[in-house]
């Protein structure tokens, strides 16, 4: 299984996204994405719903 900074670094390379685009696409910091990339930090509650949505539109398997 997949750790979610795994998934979220698979996502940006699905979409094509550099880090800021994907932090302006969710209205979060860069330093948010970074976090969630780099040192596994975890998503809110209202970004993790986000997340959860770009990973089913990416085809990308989260059971978290």
């Amino acid at each position: 299984m997949k750790e979610l900074k795994e998934k979220v670094r698979e996502l940006r390379k699905r979409k094509e996204w550099a880090q800021e685009d994907m932090a302006r696409e969710m209205g979060v910091s860069l330093s948010t994405i970074q976090r969630w990339e780099n040192k596994g930090g975890q998503p809110t509650r209202l970004a993790r719903r986000e997340l959860k949505k770009l990973f089913q539109e990416a085809g990308i398997e989260d059971s978290n």
